[in-house]
């Protein structure tokens, strides 16, 4: 049996030194990006083929576009940021936006089970379900699922006709929680590391140029942010000047200094300059060193 459990963690080990395939789950257009997009990036550039599947389709964030016009716009978009953080793939659900608390949270969860199945990935990145102050709650929903997913995935009782058509159980070997970092609690670890998903950073440096770019062919929710900011300002009496033209260049500028930023405060306390953030499941997750025999 310890024969057993060395040989899975070793070939766990392998896994993780050199990912093969990557899976990002994500509810919207720009979670993943913001949050994950320069790790997942060096991660392709590292050879993983990186899937992802996207389970809104974000037709409600845009000024003064129809849904149908924003449902269109926004998926052009993302297949062009998902291409600039080398992702091969992207998976569209089609799902409403911010209307997930009235999906099946089972229909989901095999919905994504499928896509493990599928692409049989080393690796996957899903919204942290257990993040705090996030308001967009379709991310809480999608990392649940997700979550589940993974785990359904390896079980061959769940959904026993996958097998039937060639798409055998996996179980994936690491998983990337990510999140916003807006909770002042995220980088405390969750008791102890065995078992427990742990706080970890990922220097992005290298990769930032990427991101950003993932981040400006967001164009229509990127422009409604911009909108939304200057009329919260003007409504209450306050003022960007940055925004007081909203055009390409206040924009870029806007979607720049967000993405810095975030990565500044992902590396704060580190000796890096540009990181991500995220609870991290991998090796210790899946088996104690202590059951594990010594090398020699």
């Amino acid at each position: 049996m310890r024969i057993l459990l060395l040989a899975f963690c070793l070939a766990a080990r392998a896994a993780a030194a050199d990912p093969k395939v990557v899976l990002v789950v994500t509810a919207d257009a720009a979670d993943f990006v913001h949050c994950a997009g320069g790790t997942i990036a060096a991660m392709a550039d590292r050879g993983a083929a990186a899937h992802l599947v996207r389970v809104t389709n974000d037709e409600k964030d845009s000024w003064r576009l129809s849904p149908e016009e924003t449902a269109r716009r926004v998926r052009e978009e993302v297949e062009q940021a998902a291409r600039a953080l080398g992702i091969q793939k992207v998976h569209h659900l089609g799902y409403r936006a911010g209307e997930l608390a009235s999906v099946s949270p089972t229909e989901l969860r095999d919905r994504l089970a499928f896509y493990v199945r599928l692409l049989k990935p080393d690796v996957m990145f899903l919204p942290n379900p257990y993040a705090e102050y996030v308001e967009a709650l379709d991310r809480h929903y999608t990392g649940s699922a997700a979550e589940e997913a993974r785990r359904a995935a390896a079980l061959a009782n769940y959904q026993p006709p996958f097998a039937q058509v060639g798409l055998a159980p996996h179980y994936v070997p690491e998983l990337y929680y990510y999140a916003a970092p807006v909770d002042p609690r995220r980088r405390e670890p969750e008791s102890t590391a065995t078992f427990v998903p742990q706080p970890v950073t990922r220097e992005i440096a290298a990769t930032f140029d990427r991101k950003l770019r993932a981040a400006l062919a967001l164009r229509t929710i990127n422009f409604s942010l911009a909108m939304r900011i200057r009329q919260r300002l003007e409504d209450t009496g306050r003022r960007l000047p940055l925004l007081d033209t909203v055009d390409d260049a206040a924009v870029a500028k806007l979607v720049e200094i967000n993405l810095r930023k975030l990565a500044a405060i992902g590396a704060e306390k580190t000796a890096f300059q540009l990181a991500e953030e995220f609870h991290y499941a991998g090796l210790d997750y899946q088996i104690p060193q202590k059951y594990l025999i010594p090398p020699r």
